[in-house]
This record gives structure tokens, C-alpha cells and sequence, in this order.
């Protein structure tokens, strides 16, 4: 938490309705929320849900009366925003409008804008223009089905599903990440445009971005959904590293990545990287926060394990003030870290970096793993030019001055 902050009443404060047998929600959410630590906190309230299915007591565990009566609860701690963080209204046949009315109650009880893990979930796929996706989940029948239901009857199109076959809560959190991961993989389709998982319990956040990189395609996470819709009902509007693409998801930092695909296809280049040292936007420049791969490529971004102020070449682009350019990295002048070349097979490299004052602001890496090699006149202008882009780009969107 920042030493800046004066006191508590600067920060957003959200509530969330939590089934009681989870243990999954609400570590990954205080995971999460610490890199906004300063900008929202989360505080959360239970309701009796053991099991998970369609039969007629595990549905009544989802009574509006109970869930109203936890939000009045949570009201006492003047929070901004109430939601109920579960999906049961997406798979236990009671339908969309369930979810709508318990919004408008607990919105009516407490006065605080209210909404639903489903209804979220919704917003996402509209936002993204989804139409056809995959299902994966913790569950036995009765829900999956109850799954593909809902979303038929909403005009969506669910290609494919997966599920573990449990109905004990308490085992979704428990599930090992090993098997989650292969069932996000059973449950994926070339027809899925991406993968919804409808589980406020099931720690898919946990492996998302590596899954999403293996897969190619989105994973709407339903712990990562929820937390997405909090922050946009606090108005805290930065990326969040290493979730998934929806928390990473950025107006600005899509654009630079747009740039930096054109720069990839200039430079006939592996890999093109931006760091960014500007933590009011959450960006820090041991993240990468915005890149443009070739096929079969490793993603940087979903490593963060270097401290890149300390790295030679780093300190050398600062001090000069000039684009580095390497050829072989392997026998450079100014060594390049050794995992950049072991582990991701980097062999040539060039850096271009921006300053602000005297303060070294930013930075683009282009990459070339199969072989060293000699980078062009026509190379070493086209990155120029993309930081001078990028640079104009952080000035329009007010990110720099």
C-alpha cells in the first residue's frame, strides 16, 4: 500500500457476497486488488452454499432474501459498490432476470450500486462482441447443462463444454491447477472464440494467463470477471498485470500494442516489448505491458522475475540516451541479462528508450531469437519512429506530459 495515502477515506471500498464454502475468491481477489491497493479495497460477507447443483435444495441455498440481508450487512461499513460474487444464476434454471431483481433489491436495501457475477459476465462477452464460446467448470450435469441453457436462451452459441463432475464447493477450490488446466484444454474449440469458466471458486485465475497464451484466445474467468465489473463500478480504470487479458485490457496500451506489431513486421523481429515506468497507470517496468509476438514466440509478459533498472543495458540506453543496438548478444559490449538469452533464446537485440527530464520513462525491446544478425538502417528508424509514436500516443491519452 502507497505511503502517500492519508487515510482509508481516500479509498473506493466494495463489497462482495460470498458463497461460504469457498476459499478460492477471496485470496485471488486480495491478490488482485494489491496492485490498486491504494485506489480500492474489498470486503466481503457470506451466505450458506455447500453444494452445487439443480435439485431443489441446493437451489434454494440462493435465496434473494438471504443475499439482501448480507448486503444490508455489508452496508454497515459505508461501502461504494455491493455485488453478489457467484454465478448460480447462470446455471440453476432461474434465469437472467433472477440476477436482474437481486441487483435492483440489494440496490434498493443499501443504496449502493449493486450487480452480479453473471450480469458481468454478460457485459463482457457484449463488450467483446462474443457470440460463440466454450464452457469449463467444476460441475456435474445438472449446472453444466443448466450452463448451456442460459446462454442458448440468451443467443449465444456454446460450442463445446468441460466439466470435473463435482458437486462439493469446498473441492472446487481444492481442484489442482494440473487438472484445471486440463480441462480448460478439453473444454477449447477452433469454433470458440473464447472460453467462459462460470465458477466464483475454481482458482482458474491462478494459471489464466499462461492458459490464454497456450490457447490463443480469452478466458473469461468468473473471480476476474467480478473484480473487472468492481472496478468499473468504483471508476478505477488502470491495467492489471498477470490476470488474464480482460484485467490487462487497456485503450492506451492496446494502441501502443498495435504500434508494436507494426514494428515486429518492419524489423522481420521474434519479439517487440514495452516497459513503461508510470505506476499512477499500474504500469512498472519489471512487467512488460504491452508486446507483439511471432508464432511460437514466448511471451515476456508473463514473466516479471528480472529487476530491469539494474540491467546493464538498461543502464546504458539511461545514461546514453541513445538506441542500443546488438547484433549478437552473446558477445556484445554491454552484456544483455543471461535469462533474456538462455531462457528465451534472444540472439540479437536493439532498445530505444524515452526520457522524461532526466528520468528514464520507458523503453522498447525488438528481439530475434533464430540467429544473430545485422539490423538495418531502415531497422533501427522503424523503432525510432514507433517511440516517437508511442511517445505522442502517451501524450494524447494524458499518461505523460
Amino acid at each position: 500500500m502507497s505511503s502517500k495515502l492519508n487515510g482509508f477515506i481516500q479509498i473506493e471500498k466494495v463489497g462482495f457476497i460470498v458463497p461460504s464454502s469457498n476459499t478460492a475468491l477471496e485470496p485471488i481477489t486480495v491478490s488482485m486488488a494489491s496492485q490498486v491497493a491504494d485506489r480500492v479495497s474489498f470486503h466481503f460477507s457470506r451466505v450458506t452454499v455447500q453444494t452445487l447443483d439443480t435439485d431443489e435444495m441446493s437451489v434454494g441455498q440462493f435465496n434473494t432474501d438471504k443475499m439482501v440481508a448480507s448486503a444490508v450487512l455489508l452496508n454497515d461499513a459505508d461501502l461504494d459498490a455491493i455485488l453478489w460474487n457467484g454465478t448460480s444464476g447462470s446455471w440453476s434454471g432461474r434465469g437472467l432476470q433472477a440476477d436482474v431483481t437481486l441487483s435492483a433489491e440489494m440496490e434498493a436495501a443499501t443504496g449502493l450500486p449493486s450487480s452480479t457475477s453473471t450480469l458481468a459476465q454478460i457485459e463482457v462477452l457484449e463488450q467483446y462482441g462474443v457470440k460463440r464460446f466454450s464452457l469449463a467448470g467444476p460441475y456435474v450435469d445438472g449446472p453444466t447443462q443448466g450452463l448451456v441453457n442460459f446462454y442458448k436462451g440468451l443467443g449465444y452459441d456454446v460450442v463445446k463444454t468441460s466439466q470435473m463432475n463435482e458437486r462439493a464447493n469446498v473441492a472446487f477450490a481444492n481442484t489442482p491447477l494440473s487438472r484445471i488446466k486440463e480441462l480448460i484444454r478439453e473444454a477449447d474449440s477452433p469454433e470458440a472464440e473464447c472460453i467462459v469458466v462460470a465458477c466464483t471458486n475454481w482458482p482458474v485465475a491462478l494459471i489464466i494467463d499462461e492458459m490464454e497464451a497456450e490457447i490463443g484466445k480469452p478466458i473469461y474467468d468468473s473471480i476476474c470477471v467480478t473484480f473487472w465489473k468492481a472496478l468499473r463500478m468504483v471508476n478505477v480504470k488502470v491495467p492489471i498485470h498477470g490476470w488474464g487479458r480482460l484485467l490487462r485490457d487497456d485503450p492506451t496500451l492496446e494502441k501502443i500494442n498495435v504500434a508494436l506489431s507494426s514494428l515486429l513486421e518492419s524489423c522481420h523481429a521474434s519479439r517487440t516489448t514495452f516497459r513503461l515506468d508510470l505506476p499512477e497507470r499500474n504500469c512498472h517496468v519489471d512487467t512488460v505491458c504491452a508486446e507483439a509476438c511471432a508464432p511460437g514466440i514466448k511471451q515476456l509478459k508473463l514473466d516479471s522475475s528480472l529487476n530491469q533498472m539494474a540491467l546493464g543495458t538498461v543502464q546504458w540506453i539511461d545514461t546514453s540516451r541513445r538506441v542500443l543496438v546488438q547484433g549478437d548478444c552473446a558477445n556484445a559490449e554491454v552484456p544483455p541479462p543471461k535469462a533474456l538469452m538462455g531462457v528465451y533464446g534472444v540472439k540479437a537485440q536493439m532498445l530505444a528508450p524515452l526520457h522524461q527530464g532526466d528520468h528514464l520513462t520507458a523503453w522498447i525491446s525488438v528481439h530475434y531469437v533464430p540467429s544473430t544478425r545485422e539490423w538495418t538502417e531502415r531497422e533501427i528508424q522503424a523503432l525510432e519512429s514507433t517511440m516517437e509514436e508511442v511517445k505522442k500516443l502517451l501524450i494524447e491519452d494524458n499518461w505523460i506530459s
